[in-house]
């Protein structure tokens, strides 16, 4: 005589690897926004920015407070970080930024 239980089969979970797949990806948005916005270094904007097409960069001079705007294709553009948290910005045209006060790089 066979106990009842070894003669059932159990059915593979099909639905578990999809939720465990779906809340590690949110916990690893979480985290990275946290992150983000703890350290100031603005990467949340930045992939907005990228996004929205917004690829003008306001800069704000740590020394004198200078607020400049950099375009693709000028020299110190790839150097220059925005950190948002710092009043730094992304406009998406030059009458944008000069509207709100922003003077053109000078390289």
């Amino acid at each position: 005589m066979r106990p009842k239980f070894a003669e059932q089969r159990q059915e593979p979970r099909r639905g578990l690897p999809l939720v465990s797949a779906i809340s590690g990806l949110v916990c690893v948005g979480v985290v990275f926004v946290l992150a983000d916005s703890l350290s100031g270094t603005g990467l949340v904007a930045a992939f907005r920015a990228a996004l929205s097409n917004c690829q003008i960069k306001g800069n704000i001079d740590l020394a004198d407070g200078a607020r400049t705007y950099y375009l693709p294709g000028q020299k110190r553009y790839p150097a220059i970080r925005i950190q948002p948290a710092g009043g730094e910005r992304w406009f998406c045209s030059e009458e944008q930024a000069r509207a709100a006060g922003w003077q053109p790089a000078r390289d």
